[in-house]
């Protein structure tokens, strides 16, 4: 599934929350049959989110053969069809937890997912840079130990440039290869700085997302909880 597909399936998501707040209000839908169905439906896709995590670690499966897109698919499907159950009507208190919990797993994983990734390519770009820069000035150290000594001469006077011309040409082309090396030098000194900056960042993320495996364990027990509690007091479309 390409990003496309994943930042429309994410519009409508959120395009469905807020119809779903500003149109579809209910106190019977939830409790009827299509809204059981919806209700179904969509807790199965929630369901089908935890393949991606038990894959991933207890199967070690990971790139094509346990795509985080299909992941993305049913987290995002799932509660489309549970907010379009509710029918922003919350009859208790079970109810209304199992609905924040699993807008708060969701907005986690979107936050989780767009910015991970974005810090993650971030570091991988500046990483392959800093490395570009450092094979450079690798190759010219020997011109970076003649530039030690360079800045250290004076020019000569402007009285002498028609008997050395030649001389001063030589040595503003050194001149220009010495500022380079400066900038380059520069360059990975500030790179360096990045990618620890971003480094920092990604290991923070990566701490963000078991903040999301948390919440995601109190959501399927709501989500448990509501559905027996739903079982107990009976369904209201059963003759």
């Amino acid at each position: 599934m390409s990003n496309k597909n994943i930042n429309g399936l994410l519009a409508i998501f959120f395009i469905i929350l807020a119809m779903s707040f500003a149109f579809h209000e209910s106190p019977t839908f939830s409790g009827s049959l299509a809204g059981h169905l919806f209700g179904i439906v969509g807790t199965a896709l929630m369901f089908l989110t935890l393949v991606y995590p038990f894959k991933k670690r207890i199967l070690g499966k990971r790139g094509r053969q346990n795509p985080l897109s299909t992941h993305i698919f049913y987290g995002l499907t799932g509660p489309s069809l549970v907010v379009i159950h509710s029918a922003h009507k919350f009859d208790s208190l079970i109810g209304l937890s199992t609905f924040l919990a699993m807008l708060i797993v969701v907005l986690s994983g979107i936050t989780g997912r767009f910015l991970f990734r974005r810090v993650n390519r971030t570091l991988k770009d500046q990483q392959h840079e800093l490395e570009v820069l450092k094979d450079v000035f690798q190759r010219r150290r020997k011109e970076a130990l003649t530039c030690e000594l360079f800045f250290d001469l004076e020019y000569v006077g402007k009285e002498d440039t028609a008997d050395t011309s030649g001389i001063m040409e030589e040595e503003d082309r050194r001149a220009d290869r010495c500022e380079q090396l400066v900038d380059i030098a520069h360059s990975i000194s500030e790179l360096e700085y990045s990618t620890t900056v971003f480094d920092s960042m990604k290991s923070m993320f990566s701490k963000w997302m078991r903040v999301h495996h948390v919440l995601t364990l109190f959501l399927f027990s709501f989500v448990i909880l509501h559905i027996l509690t739903m079982l107990y007091y009976g369904l209201r479309w059963l003759p």
